[in-house]
């Protein structure tokens, strides 16, 4: 094998070190590429959840008179109860779901404050 001389060396040595940095650009580029948006699927989540757990009260709500109207003969008094409490379940379900939310995003900023009239009058 024939020695290298120093000018090589230091030309092959510069080519590594461009090759790698330009490598490590792409790694980074993918990366960041590939980072999952965690805010879209725990918003869609939590929308499907809230929406789910509001039909499935009024649906077990609306049965459950249904069924006591049924047995007892009181149709449909005991249905449209059950209806209301069935939605009045749901809509509860609801808010706390909405309050689990806001206390786990609670320091997440939101966006920059509007400026106040006052501070638009100072300029």
């Amino acid at each position: 094998m024939v020695p290298m001389s120093d000018e090589k060396r230091t030309s092959v040595t510069s080519d590594l070190e461009d090759l790698e940095r330009r490598l490590d650009e792409v790694r980074n580029r993918h990366e960041k590429a590939q980072e999952p948006d965690d805010n879209s699927g725990s918003l869609l989540g939590m929308a499907w959840r809230m929406s789910t757990e509001l039909v499935v009260a009024v649906l077990v709500g609306t049965a459950l008179g249904y069924g006591l109207d049924r047995f007892l003969g009181t149709q449909p008094w005991l249905l449209l109860l059950g209806i209301g409490f069935g939605f009045a379940a749901g809509i509860m379900n609801v808010l706390r779901s909405a309050e689990k939310m806001d206390a786990a995003n609670a320091d997440v900023p939101i966006g920059d404050d509007m400026p106040d009239d006052d501070d638009l009058d100072a300029d």
